[in-house]
């Protein structure tokens, strides 16, 4: 018999009104999702409370919540959910992770239990209220929350495999900003930059694409990063037309040209220094192709790339000195600011009579790169010799985006079978060096059979952001890590959404995930202004 059944019949008989319905549609002006009726939850369930005593007390509150199956058949597998949230770790202050049974049943009922109490619904969609969560993972932080799935099939109800979600002692940053954006082959117009609150739904755009582009004027934007998590000190790309590097920095807007004559671009992939007023680029001539055979279609690669650094007080360019054989791309710093990490790719020409481009795209599962860094001085700028830090061109493979982990002790990096663009490579994983051992291994515990490949570290070193194909192959979303101090990862999860499944109904990608330790507080229309109205201000060259 049906949970609803149950309750309304019981519910007749103590001739009570059918609260349940109030309590559930006065919780719903609150929260998204059903609810037990707990205090302070909802004003209307309260006044039903205080009007009643004993045992009339007791029914209301079994009929504000809903009674889980009385009699159940236990089965050893794990509930068919999406997202899969199944013995997930997640820090204390994330968002609720809300999720759908994909089972199909006659009805379902779902309960999570927490110290000190207990949640449940007889809804398909699981979706506590962002207020409910956090009492939760607050009282199970450093422990676990129990959770059950119930499903009833002809009358018959079935408790699937529980599951743990596991609350770790330490916090996440508290936002997250990406791009959202479609496939790069169809569209790029009507992208946006956008912040998320990580311990609830909220999301804003921190400058949308289309603020400024119309029938004579089209751009992109791309490349957002911030200096030690720090929205207040951030930067991204303005492409095409009204073109240029907006860099924010403790209220200064302003709007750079860091293409000198002797560069092969402006700025591209970013790296700020962590104390400097200075960020680490590469400059790239990267171009598209598409394949007819591969059944990954798309390939971006660099025909040329260097790497160049950026005085963002002096407005000027530092080149660093490099093998014109040698493709450096994606720098990185080390926490300390003493080290500057890259990937690089040797590519030597066979035939010089052969356009560069056409070499470069023939060859292309020839490229492999390699992870180098070099000292820096912050004191007086000088940069070091490369120094080879992960010989993947030895293993056959090719190695991208090095990032340090904030104590410095681990670099995580994506790997692949060739290229630099590994987004679009499904064999592409994340991989741990131990910087004090030098030992390297994949992160099998965070990886899966499609796309892994853009990471960043949360400002304590405890959570990474990665992403990855692995639901559908297509459309790239991010994920959430915890990695303990001894380098190990757990099983990662969605980021969570506020209607569980809208991911399977978004067609556009999240692109280069970012923590930050507060929001972008300069409004969209102060970026499109300066972007607009600002010529960029040409960069001096430094010899």
């Amino acid at each position: 018999m049906k949970i609803a059944i149950k309750r309304e019949q019981r519910q007749a008989r103590l001739a009570l009104p059918n609260v349940s319905n109030l309590c559930k549609i006065a919780m719903k002006r609150e929260q998204a999702g059903p609810a037990r009726c707990l205090p302070n939850v909802s004003n209307l369930c309260n006044a039903f409370l205080k009007l009643l005593t004993g045992g009339w007390l007791a029914a209301l509150c079994f009929a504000c919540s809903p009674q889980m199956p009385d009699a159940y058949t236990d089965s050893k597998d794990a509930p068919d959910i999406y997202p899969d949230y199944t013995d997930v770790t997640v820090p204390p202050n994330i968002a609720p992770l809300r999720f759908i049974v994909d089972e199909k049943a006659d009805a379902y009922a779902a309960r999570i239990k927490y110290p000190g109490g207990e949640w449940s619904t007889d809804e398909r969609e699981v979706t506590p209220s962002v207020s409910q969560w956090r009492d939760m993972l607050a009282s199970a932080k450093g422990g676990a929350l129990d959770v059950e799935v119930f499903v009833e099939h002809n009358g018959q109800w079935t408790r699937r495999r529980p599951f743990k979600i596991h609350v770790a002692e330490e916090d996440i940053d508290p936002y997250l900003s990406y791009r959202l954006i479609s496939p790069s082959y169809v569209t790029y117009r009507d992208l946006t930059l956008n912040q998320r609150d990580l311990t609830n739904f909220d999301e804003s755009v921190i400058y949308g694409n289309m603020m400024n582009t119309d029938v004579e004027h089209a751009q992109c934007i791309n490349c957002h990063s911030y200096q030690n998590y720090n929205p207040r000190r951030m930067q991204f790309h303005v492409r095409e037309d009204r073109a240029g590097t907006v860099i924010a920095y403790d209220g200064t807007l302003v709007k750079a040209n860091l293409k000198t004559d002797s560069l092969i671009s402006g700025g591209v992939y970013p790296a700020w220094h962590p104390t400097e007023k200075l960020i680490a680029y590469s400059v790239n001539q990267t171009g598209q192709t598409f394949h007819t055979r591969d059944l990954q279609k798309v390939e971006v690669q660099d025909m040329r790339s260097d790497l160049i650094l950026y005085d963002v007080e002096k407005n000027e360019v530092i080149r660093i000195p490099g093998d014109a054989n040698e493709m450096e791309v994606f720098p990185w710093w080390s926490p300390d600011g003493k080290y500057l990490y890259y990937a690089s790719a040797r590519f030597v020409r066979r035939d010089t009579t052969e356009n560069l481009d056409n070499e470069t795209i023939l060859r292309y599962k020839e490229i492999k790169y390699n992870l180098f860094r070099r000292s820096f001085d912050p004191a007086n700028h000088r940069v070091g010799p490369p120094e080879l830090v992960f010989d993947a061109a030895a293993r056959g493979k090719s190695a991208t985006l090095p990032r340090i982990s904030p104590d410095g002790r681990y670099l995580m990096f994506t790997l692949g079978e060739f290229g630099v663009f590994h987004i679009w490579h499904k064999d592409a994983d994340l991989y741990l060096m131990d910087l004090r051992t030098r030992q390297v291994r994949p992160m099998t515990e965070i990886n899966s059979d499609d796309v892994e490949s853009y990471h960043s570290w949360s400002s304590n070193g405890r959570w990474v952001v990665f992403s990855s194909r692995r639901y559908d192959g297509n459309y790239t979303r991010p994920f959430i890590a915890y990695i303990d101090k001894d380098g190990k990862g757990r099983k990662p999860f969605e980021l969570p959404q506020e209607v569980p499944d809208m991911h399977r109904r978004f067609m556009r990608s999240y692109n280069i995930p970012e923590f930050m330790n507060g929001p972008v507080e300069i409004t969209p229309q102060a970026f499109a202004s300066l972007i607009r109205d600002t010529e960029a201000q040409p960069a001096r060259q430094k010899n």
